[in-house]
């Protein structure tokens, strides 16, 4: 039997409904949030968050929920598609996430919980208006693993789980101290983390040193070919490194083995490309003077996040409008230091990643306000205004296409699809999943002098 037709909604009347959808799951999922925070569980092995947030996500009317999705243990996905006729060829689709891993000895300090039960509320959100009004579109809820250590929406990513998405949308928590009400619009840096294992000669350091080859004298000597590098970087280049050593280490055996860990950071994927070669070459140099060979090993790469105009004014609107006479802030720049494979899914489609703020955490990076009410308010207040933005994607064909063009004038002008090349092609990165790494064995000579590979 056809749908009668209901007349056009307002945008008034859509931003009431997102409210009052996600108030009435408030209680479920703040229960929801404190299981998580309760049980916090390192990248790849969240198995208690997935399966409370699928348990969850299976009891909301009309949606599909696929556990272990993508063939990754922890991995998840709730689909909701509307009932209602569209006129285009293709339904249009929006994706949210939420984040699920904790950090090592600060557990959920990072807010993870506070960000899965935000795509929660902002899948629901849209779902429910879209019913409401019978309005076509489709809603994708992506249970993202590994955000903090292994770059699962990489993965994620790479197994195509976000080829069919007009757009997608996350938030993320950070401090605000004094009280502060609001949300920035967040950009982050390009990193690349290596990791070096040079390979020498064990040998006695006081009967046979001749026989050695020191693998420590080559990471040492790394180490200080990049503090010198330092000088003549960019302002907002960042390289940060440890040395690594092994348990059997002794203060009489020339060390065979040492290791460098790095990250190499820059404001975007274009900065990042000509810094790369540069740092490569401190590394093959340390070899080749240590007389030791190298083994190099890159993490997933973790590409800046590039907001979309579009989507962060239709985000500001909504926030503004119902939270304004509050104080609450949207500011259009909000940078941070820190890197998320958040950015990658921006190079994939139109995406927007909000901070925003928790009223009553201090100024630290890890703020431990992230089970408190306050900080549960003020995560569905910023899941309401993400709902908001992704259900404009969905019923406005103008304003999907116009962030569509946005995204692609973007990509052109940061040349991102160029850069990334030319970063995989120094440090590639390859599909790793719950364990392994893409590993490439070289010597001093593996980098020439112009950045190009051998």
């Amino acid at each position: 039997m056809p749908h009668a037709k209901l007349p056009t909604p307002s945008q008034d009347d859509l931003n009431a409904a997102i409210r009052e959808a996600i108030d009435t799951v408030d209680a479920e999922l703040r229960e929801v949030s404190l299981s998580i925070h309760s049980h916090p569980e390192l990248a790849w092995n969240e198995h208690h968050a997935h399966d409370v947030l699928t348990e969850y996500m299976s009891r909301q009317r009309g949606f599909v929920v696929t556990k272990h999705a993508y063939d990754l243990p922890t991995a998840w996905t709730a689909v909701f598609t509307s009932s209602a006729p569209s006129n285009d060829d293709k339904l249009p689709v929006v994706g949210f996430n939420s984040e699920m891993d904790a950090l090592k000895g600060i557990g959920h300090a990072c807010g993870h919980n506070l960000i899965a039960i935000a795509g929660c509320a902002a899948a629901i959100g849209v779902a429910r208006t879209l019913e409401r009004f019978q309005l076509p579109g489709k809603v994708v809820l992506l249970g993202t693993p590994a955000e903090e250590a292994g770059g699962g929406k990489a993965v994620f990513i790479q197994r195509g789980a976000y080829d069919e998405f007009d757009a997608c949308l996350m938030v993320h928590p950070g401090p605000g101290g004094g009280g502060k009400h609001g949300a920035g619009i967040m950009t982050s840096s390009c990193v690349a983390g290596l990791t070096v294992t040079y390979h020498g000669a064990s040998a006695h350091a006081g009967g046979a040193p001749e026989k050695g080859r020191n693998a420590l004298d080559a990471a040492v000597l790394a180490y200080q070919n990049v503090s010198a590098l330092r000088q003549q970087l960019p302002k907002d280049a960042k390289l940060h490194g440890i040395i690594s050593g092994c348990e059997n280490w002794s203060a009489n055996v020339i060390p065979g083995e040492a290791k460098l860990l790095y990250g190499i950071r820059s404001p975007s994927a274009s900065d990042l490309a000509p810094l790369i070669p540069r740092v490569l070459r401190c590394f093959a140099g340390a070899a080749l003077a240590a007389n030791c060979t190298y083994t190099l090993t890159s993490e997933i790469l973790y590409l800046d996040v590039r907001p979309s105009p579009g989507l962060a004014q239709a985000f500001k609107d909504f926030a503004e409008k119902e939270y304004g006479e509050e104080g609450y802030e949207v500011p259009e720049d909000c940078p941070t230091g820190g890197s998320t494979d958040f950015g990658n899914v921006s190079y994939r489609c139109p995406s927007l990643h909000p901070m925003f703020y928790l009223p009553d955490a201090a100024g630290d990076e890890h703020p431990p306000a992230v089970a408190t009410p306050s900080a549960h308010t003020a995560t569905l207040r910023a899941a309401s205004a993400l709902a908001s933005s992704g259900l404009r994607v969905l019923t406005s064909p103008s304003f999907r296409a116009q962030i569509r063009r946005d995204w692609e004038e973007d990509m052109h002008l940061a040349q991102g699809e160029k850069a990334v090349s030319v970063i995989e092609r120094l440090v590639p990165s390859v599909e790793v999943g719950p364990a392994g790494k893409e590993v490439r064995e070289g010597r001093f000579c593996d980098y020439c002098v112009c950045g190009c590979e051998k």
